[in-house]
């Protein structure tokens, strides 16, 4: 069993019940509320901008053999905020003055805090950990759809060949880092992306059940 392998091993549960999140469900099956799908894109644009200095201190730390394909992430991550903002302006959501959530917030300073202070190895898990669960959630609703959905673009964004290819070469890259790592530090890339795929099911949760703070 590769180590990218493992990794999804040991967090099935998690990738279990992501997979069977309501949010995805309604999502697939053309019934989801607007409001609620308005809750994710707004926050999830928020995700993006602040994924971007992510990644730009990733590929500060990253070996020169894995630097050249880790930033072109960084405009990949541009195009996406112009999808979001041309599904907002098409389905009037505003993307002004957005107040950051929790959870959002939370997941934000999470992936900072490791590209900082962790291994790159461990960052390199956390970005797997985030990559993946979104192949794999828009993946689950591209298979199950039924119909043409009014947030198509999204769908097939993060399901097509190009996100695929993506993922193949962040497992390999992952892969090799581990190959190399000690045992201990392998223990703690496994515990990051734990903790990326919990983040990734508290954003569904925090999408369609809503969310703010206390004041």
């Amino acid at each position: 069993m590769s180590f990218h392998e493992e990794l999804l091993e040991k967090a099935r549960p998690i990738w279990d019940t992501m997979l069977g999140h309501p949010f995805l469900k309604e999502t697939a099956e053309c019934r989801i509320e607007d409001a609620v799908f308005a809750n994710w894109l707004q926050q999830d644009y928020l995700f993006v901008q602040g994924a971007i200095p992510f990644i730009s201190v990733m590929v500060s730390r990253a070996p020169l053999c894995v630097r050249s394909g880790l930033a072109p992430a960084i405009g990949a991550l541009q195009e996406e905020l112009r999808l979001f903002e041309e599904m907002a302006s098409k389905k009037n959501v505003s993307l002004d003055n957005l107040r950051i959530t929790p959870t959002c917030h939370a997941y934000i300073q999470f992936m900072l805090a490791t590209a900082h202070s962790a291994s790159f190895e461990e960052s390199f898990a956390l970005l797997y950990g985030a990559e993946k669960a979104y192949f794999d959630s828009w993946t689950w609703v591209k298979g199950n759809l039924k119909g043409e959905s009014p947030w198509q673009p999204f769908i097939e964004k993060w399901s097509d060949e190009n996100f695929q290819q993506w993922i193949n070469w962040i497992e390999g890259v992952l892969d090799n880092l581990a190959d190399q790592a000690s045992t201990s530090l392998q223990e703690k890339m496994i515990e990051v992306f734990r903790l990326a795929g919990q983040y990734e099911l508290l954003f569904w949760d925090m999408a369609i059940k809503g969310e703010s703070w206390p004041v």
